[in-house]
């Protein structure tokens, strides 16, 4: 495993190959100050010669540490930083628990992470969602390699449409993230941080498991070619996934649907000075999904059915240029392409009447989503300027809905400006600030909208550190948060539609934490707690029309608001060199300013108030790691709709579930 090799004091870094060499070109400085780090090490620093160095070899001893540590993280600022110093609080999923947990997926990848949760959601097509901070899955902004390029239409299905193998690490940073990133970063973002290649290598995997008599089972494999002076490799990567129906209760419809999900791709980059990096990647993902009833039976002849086809073409081009050991910038353009064929219906009853009325069901949607932009980066003193400019263009056609009055063609485009600047001040840099602020023209508001952000980390000594967040975030009324769905066993299609003069939701959240990170005498140990608190203004709602036969007719609608106020606590420590411990914990509160009126309840339904989870990793030798994990949820209300017969409404009613556990061992 290669080393990472960043020059303090400017936007300059490299990687070692796998014998330690590395190159660093027209530094044009008398001594240069290194950082070096490798992934579950900690961090040291090296002083040397600067310009035309080329000297005897250099011996960097690292000591072992916690799994996170060592890593570059960059989605909580727009920067590389190393995670043990980054100013804003980040969660980090690495390659190797990725590969400890066996997920197949970014769906499964999630979930050990402090103060975040994947539930998953409906019996018939199990699309998933990742709850940050208590918030539904639509206030979290999905990224890939720091680009918004999965839409809300795409993001419905999204978290399984990409495998493990194009996963290099995921970032969660928690709280409004607009003034980077712009419309969708209201609770959290999640940056999923593509492969890139390293070295010479190929890998082939298989992933299988079996539950009840349903198997589900996954292939993949990897290939990778770096050239020998490090200027120039390419990535390949391929999947495909097949998981049986799952009826746990024999009730004739599934808990779990069937999925088909087949994946290839590449990424590719070329350097064409020693100071500049052209990259371009391309990904093609297919995924067929069903659930319901009678799964044997063609769609349209099911009681019950959700049945979607997804053809997904995405990609991204990127060039970056150092022009001096001060002064970067680069150029971005990234692409989603999203064919969708589906089925959102029923068989009312078994009459060629009602078989010639299911037919109308089957839909069609397209979803082509474009962002690029222009960054640059200057180093002034003890100054980290960043200014620039994303434009996303987003166009939604769906005729999904059995009725053309509810089909949409719609789109919608959002240009942003953002200016940062990370400064330093105090001996030894003890104070780390980031001040910075966006401000965003979206096509579907009058108004701009401005988005600050203030975070600040002081370092207290050596091993603690505090740090302070005050950041904002924003919604804009776009169409599609699983916007159509089946609302009963009767096939019934629930549509969601915006309401006139829909304003934008607002975001404000403030974090305050404190973390010590040391070794105690040769064993490394972390403890952290963070208080946090965000508020939700003119939260959306969904509130009942009318109805017209198979079709129910929702309008979203601004509210008073919401708020999510909590603590949570963190737990690290490595007693052995190859026994590591790690846990998170979560207590937290949410409420709406408003009481639910159909369950006269002002708390958030379906998340906890505590909920956390424990991993313990222990490398037993000759490349075998036994690795276990505990996920805690706490209980939590639930609605029900309890239907009646020759009732036309059901019975609502809330109920307290019970706390549960789930345990997981690997090997």
């Amino acid at each position: 495993m290669g080393a990472n090799i960043l020059v303090r004091g400017t936007n300059t870094g490299t990687a070692t190959d796998n014998n330690g060499f590395f190159s660093l070109k027209n530094l044009n400085i008398p001594a240069v100050s290194l950082t070096v780090s490798i992934i579950g090490y900690k961090s040291e620093a090296v002083k040397i010669a600067g310009s035309n160095y080329s000297g005897d070899t250099i011996f960097v001893p690292l000591k072992e540490t916690l799994i996170e540590l060592g890593s570059v993280v960059v989605t909580g600022t727009n920067n590389a930083h190393l995670y043990e110093n980054v100013p804003v609080k980040t969660e980090l999923v690495t390659r190797k628990l990725i590969q400890h947990q066996g997920a197949c997926n970014l769906s499964q990848a999630l979930g050990l992470q402090t103060g975040v949760m994947v539930e998953n959601d409906c019996n018939n097509c199990n699309f998933t969602q990742v709850r940050i901070l208590g918030f539904d899955g639509k206030y979290t902004q999905i990224l890939i390699d720091g680009d918004p390029v999965i839409s809300s239409l795409g993001g419905v299905y999204g978290l399984e449409h990409y495998p493990q193998e194009m996963i290099e690490q995921i970032e969660i940073v928690k709280g409004g993230g607009s003034s980077l990133y712009g419309a969708g970063a209201v609770a959290g973002t999640v940056n999923l941080l593509t492969r890139k290649p390293q070295n010479n290598s190929t890998r082939v995997g298989f992933y299988g498991s079996s539950y009840g008599g349903a198997y589900d089972q996954q292939i993949g494999a990897v290939a990778e070619i770096v050239s020998d002076s490090k200027d120039a490799g390419f990535f390949i990567f391929g999947s495909t996934r097949f998981r049986t129906e799952y009826d746990h209760n024999n009730d004739g419809f599934t808990e779990m649907g069937k999925l088909t999900n087949e994946t290839i791709g590449f990424t590719g980059f070329v350097k064409p000075t020693g100071n500049s990096d052209l990259s371009v990647s391309f990904h093609r993902i297919f995924e067929e999904r069903r659930g319901g009833s009678t799964l044997n039976k063609p769609v349209h002849e099911s009681e019950i059915a959700e049945w979607t086809k997804h053809y997904k073409f995405g990609g991204k081009i990127r060039f970056e240029h150092r022009m001096s050991t001060n002064f970067s910038y680069k150029f971005n353009y990234a692409l989603s392409l999203l064919d969708r064929d589906s089925y959102y219906g029923g068989l009312s009853e078994d009459t060629p009447e009602a078989k010639l009325e299911a037919l109308n069901f089957y839909g069609f949607s397209q979803n082509p989503l474009h962002t690029g932009g222009f960054q640059a980066n200057y180093i002034a003193g003890n100054h980290f300027l960043t200014a620039g400019i994303q434009f996303d263009y987003d166009k939604i056609l769906d005729e999904s809905v059995a009725s053309a009055a509810y089909y949409l063609n719609e789109k919608f485009s959002n240009t942003g400006l953002y200016i940062k600047d990370e400064f330093f001040v105090g001996n030894s840099n003890q104070f780390n600030i980031i001040a910075g602020f966006r401000v965003d023209k979206h096509s579907a508001l009058q108004d701009w909208i401005f988005s600050p952000r203030l975070s600040a980390k002081y370092q207290i000594s050596e091993a603690l550190k505090m740090r302070a967040s005050y950041s904002t975030g924003f919604k804009a009324p776009q169409i599609f948060d699983e916007d159509l769905h089946i609302c009963g066993l009767e096939g019934t299609q629930r549509v969601i539609r915006n309401a006139e003069g829909l304003k934008e939701e607002k975001s404000t959240t403030f974090s305050l934490g404190l973390e010590f990170l040391d070794f105690i005498g040769e064993i490394p140990l972390l403890f952290g707690v963070t208080l946090f608190n965000t508020d939700l203004n003119n939260a959306y709602n969904d509130e009942y029309v009318s109805s017209d036969g198979t079709i129910e007719v929702w309008r979203r609608v601004n509210t008073g608001g919401a708020n999510a106020k909590g603590i949570e606590v963190d737990f690290g420590i490595k007693p052995t060199g190859n026994l590591e411990f790690r846990s998170g914990l979560t207590l937290k509160e949410n409420k709406y300013s408003e009481v639910l009126n159909d369950f006269n309840t002002d708390k958030f339904l379906r998340t906890p108030d505590m909920f956390g989870y424990a991993r313990v990793t222990f490398e037993i030798g000759d490349g075998f790691t036994l690795f276990s994990s505990l996920k805690y949820t706490g209980s939590m209300l639930v609605p029900h709709e309890i239907a009646v017969d020759f009732q036309s409404d059901p019975i609502l009613e809330l109920v307290s579930s019970e706390e549960f556990f789930e345990v997981d061992f690997s090997i």
